[in-house]
């Protein structure tokens, strides 16, 4: 639905029948472009920035410690067909990402990659682990934000009203219709 909302805006046209948008989910987008502020990490196309964030995720009992990007770059700098590697097929002067990633430090710790939110509603569970069964126990999380565990959590809490909190999920929704 909100590709067919979108178009039809950007047409000129008036969104009417599945691609008109409720007031509540109006008051989603405006606050996932605004207040909330989603979409600095959710944009483009397919909604990520492709790059990795602390969230301050909490993590899950039972499953073993998952440090995130910092585990990530370890495994990769190790691969021996990365663009470095020994059995590279390119050159390495086209490895710019690699040679310039940020290897170590707390902005890396507990870091993951962001994730698409296309089609978002149709994926529980939520996070990196699946921390969070519903997109409102996600929109919850970011509204009040809580520290990292470990590393340095880049998130500031929303303070979302239960009105706003709801119209994020009911916008976060029609990105799965």
């Amino acid at each position: 639905r909100f590709d067919r909302f979108a178009i039809d805006l950007a047409t000129g046209a008036k969104p009417e029948g599945d691609a008109a948008f409720s007031p509540e989910e109006i008051l989603g987008l405006k606050l996932f472009i605004g207040k909330a502020n989603c979409v600095t990490c959710h944009n483009g196309p397919r909604l990520t920035d492709n790059a990795f964030h602390n969230t301050g995720v909490p993590p899950v009992d039972g499953l073993p410690p998952d440090r995130g990007r910092v585990d990530a770059v370890a495994q990769v700098e190790a691969d021996p067909f990365n663009c470095l590697g020994k059995f590279r097929d390119g050159d390495e002067s086209a490895c710019r990402e690699l040679r310039f990633m940020v290897k170590d430090g707390p902005q890396i710790t507990h870091a993951y990659k962001t994730p698409s939110l296309r089609g978002a509603a149709d994926r529980p569970p939520y996070m990196h682990a699946g921390q969070f069964s519903t997109l409102d126990e996600v929109v919850a999380h970011y509204s009040k934000a809580p520290p990292g565990v470990e590393g340095v959590s880049e998130v500031h809490p929303l303070d979302l009203s239960d009105r706003e909190r709801a119209a994020l999920v009911a916008f976060l929704k029609t990105l799965s219709d």
